[in-house]
This record gives C-alpha cells, structure tokens and sequence, in this order.
C-alpha cells in the first residue's frame, strides 16, 4: 500500500536545491530514506560504501532479532485487518519459532552473502525476540486495529530526489513505528524525529514509537508506548516540521559536496571514529582508513 502525502503541509516541498544531483547512475540512490540521512551524518565512509560500492553488508543480532520481531506483528496485524481478532498468543510464539525467525537470518544471509556474527548467541537472540513477541502481543496488540501494515511512502521535502521508506502500523488515529533494543527506551531518539516527519507527511497522522527491548543474559523485558511515556507520541508542530525540512536539505547538501570534494571513490570522512561505538557495528571496518593501525 502506497500512503497518500498530505501535500498542504509540506511548505519546504519546492525550496529550490542549490546543486545538482551528483549521484545518477547509482540504483540506490534515487531517493534517500531516514536511515540513509542518518547513516550519512554517522559516518559518511560508511555511506559511501553502502549507497555508492553498493557493498553488502554483515548481518547483524540486532536487526535480525528486529526484523524478526516486525515479521510476528505483521503476521498478526495483516489478518486482524479483516478479522478484528488477534492470533492466539502460543499459535504466533510457535509461528516465530518454527518459521520467523529462522526465514529472516536465512534471508538477511542470503542477500548478504555473509555469515551473521552474533554480540550474543543465536539462542539467547532467538529467545530475547521471542520474550519480546509475546509481551508485546500480549499487552499492546488488543488495543489496535490496523487499517495498513508495512506500507511504502514517497514524500518531497526539498531534495532533487524523494524520501522513501516503509511504516510499520496504521490505525485510524496514528502511525505506528517498531522499535526494538536491548535495553528500555522511553524517549525518541534524535534521529527518530526525521522518521516522525516523514511518516507525518505520508500518512497525515501524529506518530507512535511503540518499544521492545530484552536485555541478554536477565531476558529482563520491557515495552514502552505512549501510555507508559508520552515522550513517543510524536506529533510535531509546523515550525518544527519546517525546520528538520532543512536540516534533510542540508544533509542533501553535505552528500553532494562529498562526492564533489572527493569522487565516488577516494575514502570519504570517517566520522564513526569519533562516535562512542558505531564502528562496532560497521560492515566495512576491517578496510577503513580510520583504522589501519589497529592490531
């Protein structure tokens, strides 16, 4: 399902951009999502060897277990859209069991070409997933019926190319967006509040960010959703609107004088390295200029 843009309020929609578009010619950069802008500001090497090498990228626990955990609501939440009943709770556990989780490392491992490398272990990642599921289908998912599950959206906010990306949840009231962690949450991060903006434009809703999180090890386990923190009920006002309009206009702007300062193929900046533990998590460390001295 496509969301309709509510085009009355999108103010910054034709501000003209002040270069062109370097990047024609690379499939993954005809549009930008709120990942992309992230990752862009995190660490632009990083960036550059995702959206420009087109290079694959390891698989990683956390978005396996994340990835895994949106598959159960969607099996869920597609069928309540007829049915207006949830699935039994030990019929979806045994679902994400059996099938779930093991298709999403498969696939994510697959497209990668990659063996995942586990922070924890396949088991205790499984199962933190599985706590997470079932705590979440059980305390949140009777109160919401969906009118659209994992939709795509296309939204103009000043760049050459659009904003694209997918939303988790609509109801009739709101948006929904997953998130899942390793320890409780109960504020939106700051890269969160781009996603917010865009979700607002393309569905025309105030947003949610409901939240799962199981630690490793105590499996101690939390959701979070605007009942428990009003903090992740996300309806912003136009002049914040209009300013993280600019704010994605200026991220455009440093992606284009990136590739004019250096091509598509001299080593980008490596701001990761001065982020407390992005590099961590990088796909494309071990070749990084930033660390070419590390034993």
């Amino acid at each position: 399902m496509s969301a309709t843009i509510d085009t009355s309020r999108l103010t910054l929609g034709t501000r003209r951009f002040e270069d062109d578009w370097p990047f024609e010619g690379y499939p993954r950069l005809n549009h930008l999502s709120p990942s992309s802008l992230k990752l862009l500001v995190e660490c632009p090497r990083e960036w550059q060897q995702r959206y420009l090498h087109d290079r694959p990228e390891r698989p990683a626990e956390a978005l396996v277990v994340g990835s895994a955990f949106h598959a159960a609501m969607e099996r869920n939440m597609s069928q309540k859209i007829s049915s207006g009943v949830d699935l039994p709770v030990a019929e979806l556990i045994e679902w994400y069991d059996d099938e779930g989780f093991s298709q999403v490392l498969d696939r994510d491992e697959e497209k990668s070409g990659l063996s995942i490398i586990w922070d924890s272990s396949h088991d205790d990642a499984k199962t933190r997933g599985r706590l997470m599921v079932g705590e979440y289908h059980n305390q949140v998912s009777p109160r919401l019926q969906p009118t659209a599950v994992e939709g795509t959206f296309s939204v103009p906010m000043g760049l050459p190319v659009p904003i694209q990306g997918r939303y988790d949840l609509l109801t009739a009231d709101r948006a929904i967006d997953w998130k899942t962690a390793k320890k409780k949450t109960t504020t939106p991060k700051t890269d969160w509040l781009i996603q917010a903006v865009v979700y607002g434009f393309a569905t025309g809703l105030p947003v949610e960010f409901h939240t799962a999180s199981c630690s490793p090890g105590t499996h101690s386990t939390n959701i979070v959703t605007p009942l428990e923190s009003e903090a992740l009920y996300v309806n912003l006002s136009q002049a914040e609107i209009d300013a993280l309009q600019t704010t994605v206009v200026a991220i455009g702007n440093e992606a284009v004088d990136l590739m004019r300062r250096y091509g598509p193929d001299a080593p980008w900046p490596t701001r990761g390295r001065f982020h407390m533990f992005a590099c961590d998590y990088c796909s494309f460390r071990d070749d990084c200029p930033a660390w070419a001295g590390e034993l």
